[in-house]
């Protein structure tokens, strides 16, 4: 009992050198917020979103909404003034962290005013897209960031096992990179469900922008390889390939069992998720897919590819299944068992639940304190 105690004051003595968290981000994103929030809760010194924008019309346009924050200080970094003012805090008592600089100019700025100061820094970042032709370019590129500033960085937060891999194989140092997610709220019980006939069709759902990475395509071409009957699949999103996925939904012959719909606010979203028996995350690449984290919440099971990173949500539980990104041929077995299991009872729903319990921010929180509590203490 004396050494966990013991144990437990070294983390705390860890916290107790800073008196302010700094998160450097290109928006002010609804994904982060509760995370943000809870880190505020049980830190005693300050925390403050450094922005570039906030949440853009694009983002809007696909359902999110904005969200404001309570306890957290949120500065836009746009300003000069707010600039300068947040890159003077360049000592020991304040630890920055560093989203997007692979791609944000002001955040990549911050990041170089501040490497060569003091203050603690680290970085929380997904894994690029490692198309056939940009991959090659950002690995040298994250490598040379390895080489130049990886020993700079107290730790690197990679989302998902996506993230930790791609930062473990640039060459950041090991035992300095963490897999972190994307958190929100988690209920005591299931989202309600809307309409759902317990004895109708099984009922599977996706929903994102219809552009090439987000694989909606994919999933076409697996419905059309799944038993023509017993099933329905509702698409929401928007974006350049609408027309090419209606017309390959055609060419499928799936017209009448596949169902594109517009973008939904996320509160309408999410009941649809609830009233869904199977949520697919086909993605070619996906940083993270925070629809992973809904369906849990709204305990229905997901199929999800490993280009998610929240694809280590579902490698850890029994909350659904994982194929290998682009695998089509595996997809359709999934889902054609999916429609030979029928649909999904409210002891399943319970479970999947369940599961979303270690996606909370308060839980999220706890483990990145402890990590920055962790990396203060003498080696």
């Amino acid at each position: 009992m004396t050494a966990v105690r013991a144990a437990d004051d070294a983390l705390l003595e860890g916290l107790h050198g800073l008196r302010r968290i700094v998160f450097w981000q290109p928006i002010v994103s609804p994904h982060q917020r509760d995370f943000l929030e809870a880190v505020a809760i049980g830190f005693p010194g300050e925390v403050v979103l450094a922005a570039e924008r906030d949440l853009p019309a694009e983002r809007i346009a696909q359902g999110w909404m904005p969200v404001p924050h309570e306890r957290v200080r949120v500065v836009d970094v746009s300003c000069p003034a707010a600039f300068e003012s947040l890159a003077a805090h360049r000592g020991r008592d304040s630890l920055h962290v560093f989203s997007g600089f692979f791609s944000h100019r002001i955040v990549w700025r911050a990041f170089r005013r501040l490497a060569d100061s003091s203050a603690r820094l680290a970085m929380l970042s997904e894994a690029p897209e490692l198309g056939p032709w940009s991959g090659g370019v950002k690995r040298l590129r994250g490598r040379w960031l390895a080489r130049r500033w990886g020993k700079r960085m107290e730790f690197v937060l990679g989302m998902g096992n996506l993230g930790q891999n791609f930062f473990r194989d640039v060459g950041f140092p090991v035992g300095t990179i963490h897999a972190v997610g994307y958190h929100i709220p988690v209920p005591s019980e299931p989202w309600p469900r809307g309409e759902m006939d317990s004895t109708g069709p099984v009922r599977f759902i996706a929903a994102g922008q219809f552009i090439h990475r987000k694989g909606f395509d994919l999933l076409l071409a697996a419905l059309g390889g799944t038993s023509p009957a017993g099933w329905r699949c509702d698409i929401y999103g928007s974006g350049p390939r609408k027309g090419a996925l209606e017309r390959q939904a055609r060419r499928c012959g799936l017209g009448d069992r596949v169902a594109f719909h517009p973008p939904l606010p996320n509160a309408l979203l999410r009941q649809k998720i609830a009233s869904s028996d199977w949520c697919i995350a086909p993605s070619r690449h996906d940083g993270w897919g925070i629809v992973v984290n809904e369906a849990l919440i709204a305990g229905t099971p997901v199929i999800c590819s490993t280009g998610c990173g929240a694809a280590m949500l579902i490698q850890t539980s029994d909350a659904g299944f994982v194929f290998p990104a682009g695998n089509v041929p595996v997809l359709a077995g999934m889902l054609h068992g999916c429609v030979a299991g029928g649909k999904i009872d409210a002891r399943r729903r319970q479970r999947t639940h369940a599961q979303a319990v270690r996606t909370a921010p308060e839980t999220a929180s706890q483990a990145f304190l402890e990590i920055v509590a962790r990396t203060s203490l003498p080696s």
